[in-house]
């Protein structure tokens, strides 16, 4: 027995060695946000985990003095709010509450993401702060906001003051197509505006967590006056890469008179690509045939509501 005792302590050793706890900050309020992050710059933030706990050796963790803040006893960021023109959540409101609190009010193509990431198991856990923030991987969601022109308020460190400063999302994308953050920053608000957009579109193809190479997700928001629409906002998202953007091509999206012809709609699928390759890594096949999948159905309903308006 002792020898077995002894064998087992030695496999626990192997199987343990090199592994350790993170040392775990709870603040309550921005106060103590700023003095935690002031004196641990590079800790990670904590907001529903889903997205950290799924990734391989998340925890234990091999690194060593790992510092976490867990922004989950912060009460105003659980806090919403809104009036007639929009709605505002803290940034730890999950995407279930989102849901629930928003479901009458808020952008259809909003609704259609949050339906799409999975179950209530996730959307219970997951927060729209963290939604937006995540680094390593890109989710469907800011793509949907920029559709929208949601902005964000930041907090971050200045000579050890804490500052916040709103941005339309769209200035945070970094030229990777990454959500960026200054050093020590966090997302305290997001502000949703109420779309009356009548043409609004979401798909979501693939797996972002598990097969981030195949995924693509299009959000996709206009108004439609005849046959041409009015303030179109397109947003491509490849989870591996990043999130693709662009005014010019919200332009293009803006000069098409609708119905399009095949010739038409082949023109425009060459300038999104031209495009797309022009910002990023070349796309894989499979990505390239879902993005254009995805451009043709919107194409083709854009199409149909042309000719059942009622002036056509």
């Amino acid at each position: 027995m002792l020898d077995g005792y002894s064998s087992q302590a030695s496999m626990d050793r192997n199987i343990y060695e090199g592994l350790s706890s993170p040392n775990i900050h709870t603040p309550h309020n921005m106060a103590e946000y700023a003095s935690i992050i002031t004196h641990y710059p590079e800790a990670e933030l904590w907001a529903g985990g889903t997205f950290l706990m799924s990734r391989p050796d998340s925890y234990p963790s091999r690194k060593m003095g790992r510092e976490i803040i867990s922004l989950a006893s912060m009460e105003e960021l659980h806090r919403f709010q809104r009036n007639d023109r929009f709605a505002e959540f803290g940034a730890m409101v999950t995407l279930d509450e989102v849901m629930s609190t928003g479901k009458a009010v808020l952008p259809k193509v909003l609704l259609d993401n949050i339906r799409s990431i999975g179950s209530r198991l996730i959307t219970r856990k997951a927060t729209i702060g963290g939604a937006i923030a995540t680094r390593e991987l890109s989710t469907t969601f800011p793509g949907t906001l920029i559709s929208l022109d949601a902005t964000v308020e930041i907090r971050f460190i200045r000579k050890k003051r804490l500052h916040s400063r709103w941005m339309q999302l769209t200035r945070m994308l970094d030229k990777n197509g990454k959500v960026s953050l200054p050093p020590g920053g966090m997302i305290s608000r997001i502000r949703i505006s109420f779309s009356d957009k009548d043409c609004q579109y979401f798909t979501s193809i693939g797996s972002v967590l598990s097969r981030p190479s195949e995924a693509v997700a299009i959000a996709f928001t206009a108004s439609m006056d005849q046959d041409v629409l009015d303030n179109p906002t397109i947003a491509f998202t490849y989870p591996d890469i990043g999130i693709l953007y662009s005014r010019d091509i919200d332009n293009i999206f803006s000069s098409l008179r609708f119905p399009l012809d095949e010739g038409e709609f082949r023109s425009l699928e060459q300038i999104v690509f031209t495009f797309i390759d022009s910002s990023i890594q070349e796309l894989s096949r499979l990505q390239r045939a879902r993005t254009s999948g995805i451009l043709r159905a919107i194409i083709d309903d854009l199409n149909e509501k042309s000719l059942t308006s009622p002036a056509s």
